[in-house]
């Protein structure tokens, strides 16, 4: 994985303070992989490289997952159920629900009856015996409303048809929360997400290893790729990779930039794109600082897929674009080089310069295009490119966004770690159900 900058420069006095400071950081960073207790906010760094808690992770998939396994329905939301669905759609392909392979994963995200009724049909309709159905309930609180309404929906629905559940249930959350001590009640197997590791940053925790292994998925390379950045991370310091982008990042919110734009070149990297709005929105939307203070940085994280958002919102963006920046993403993938070719008679003569071109040249130009248009419009943007969307590029990427805003909570001076708003509409929606729950 590499990065490159749509301009190159050099560092200010201002800058050289703040990667001194990186270079500091980068050693508490090094102390949270290290701590198997867990303890600090970064705990998040410790899990590519926990055996033990992978191991049980594999240790139950093996279990459950046989030959015969359809489907893994995955309750969940946020956090909690953003890192495994991008990692399984970025794998699995957009047209996935269309295809033949199994297993399959459903995402049960929200309380909209039609999601649910939906998902009950095809699960009813398309399993006939209980052993082909692995049924995860991820909540890092373990009290999360939408997640707990849906669990108490769903289960009953299927146990209908196939008879008590216990043994096909597995609930992924906060030792000693009400779902863990539910799930010992009940007989549900169960599987912790470390008490300091925050929803957002819990994907390569059992709430996103487990059923990423259900459904075949090489984690073992996934981490590997975590693991390579995150040693990059506290090694090099400011020169990682991970603080470059931070660096880059907040320079052109100082220039005027306050919308930070993931343009992503890979359809099947949408839902990545999701999990990264929330990791930054949840993790740096903070209107107080550490010390205290109130923020100035107000930055607004946003997803665009190429090519598509090229022909929805690049006009906007490139009509104000002292206010966008960009980073843009996109993947080798060596094996689509030369499949397919424009050399039918009849469409491709309408352009001329199409005749035996394959898919991947025409994205190339366009990709260029763009970057050429981007340094001639003065727009801001960097580059990170994958050798491949395996699943140790993958690992990689989503390690380096975790590190990327780790490193932008320092310089914005705000807590990467709380999200005191959200936690204020909870308390809300509990109060309006009259359940009276913190």
């Amino acid at each position: 994985m590499k990065y490159e900058r749509g301009v190159k420069r050099e560092r200010s006095e201002m800058e050289n303070a703040n990667a001194l400071r990186a270079t500091e950081y980068a050693a508490r960073m090094r102390a949270a992989m290290s701590d198997g207790s867990y303890a600090l906010p970064e705990a998040s760094l410790r899990l590519p490289f926990d055996d033990v808690l992978f191991e049980r992770s594999r240790a139950l998939a093996t279990k459950l997952a046989g030959h015969k396994l359809a489907y893994i329905l995955v309750i969940g939301i946020g956090g909690s159920n953003l890192g495994a669905k991008a990692i399984y759609e970025a794998s699995s392909g957009t047209l996935d629900p269309h295809t033949a392979f199994a297993p399959k994963m459903l995402f049960a995200d929200t309380c909209a009856p039609e999601l649910l009724a939906d998902i009950v049909e095809i699960l009813l309709d398309g399993v006939s015996h209980k052993d082909e159905l692995v049924i995860v309930i991820a909540s890092k609180s373990g009290t999360t409303t939408e997640t707990i309404m849906n669990a108490s929906i769903l289960i009953p629905a299927l146990e209908v048809k196939f008879g008590s559940l216990s043994d096909r249930v597995v609930c992924i959350t906060d030792e000693n929360s009400p779902l863990w001590r539910t799930g010992l009640d009940h007989g549900f197997h169960t599987l912790p997400v470390p008490r300091m590791v925050g929803g957002r940053y819990s994907v390569f925790s059992p709430a996103g290893v487990f059923p990423l292994l259900c459904a075949g998925v090489d984690m073992k390379a996934m981490l590997r790729g975590a693991q390579e950045v995150v040693h990059e991370c506290v090694e090099q310091g400011a020169e990682s990779k991970a603080y470059l982008v931070a660096e880059d990042v907040f320079a052109w919110h100082t220039a005027g930039a306050h919308i930070f734009d993931l343009f992503l070149f890979h359809p099947e990297l949408e839902s990545v794109g999701k999990w990264y709005r929330q990791l930054f929105a949840e993790s740096l939307g903070k209107d107080t600082k550490i010390d205290g203070n109130r923020s100035e940085h107000h930055i607004i994280p946003t997803v665009s897929l190429g090519s598509t958002d090229l022909h929805s919102v690049e006009q906007m963006h490139l009509a104000d674009a002292k206010f966008v920046a960009r980073m843009l993403v996109r993947a080798h993938s060596p094996h689509w080089e030369h499949q397919f070719l424009a050399s039918d008679a009849v469409f491709a003569p309408i352009i001329p310069a199409l005749g035996r071109r394959a898919p991947c040249e025409v994205m190339d130009a366009i990709y260029q295009g763009v970057k050429e248009t981007y340094q001639t419009q003065g727009v801001l943007f960097g580059e990170v490119a994958l050798p491949d969307l395996d699943p140790e590029s993958l690992g990689a990427f989503l390690q380096l966004q975790m590190c990327v805003v780790m490193h932008l909570g320092q310089l914005f001076g705000v807590n990467a770690f709380d999200q005191p708003n959200v936690e204020e509409y909870k308390k809300v929606v509990r109060r309006i159900l009259g359940g009276g729950q913190k």
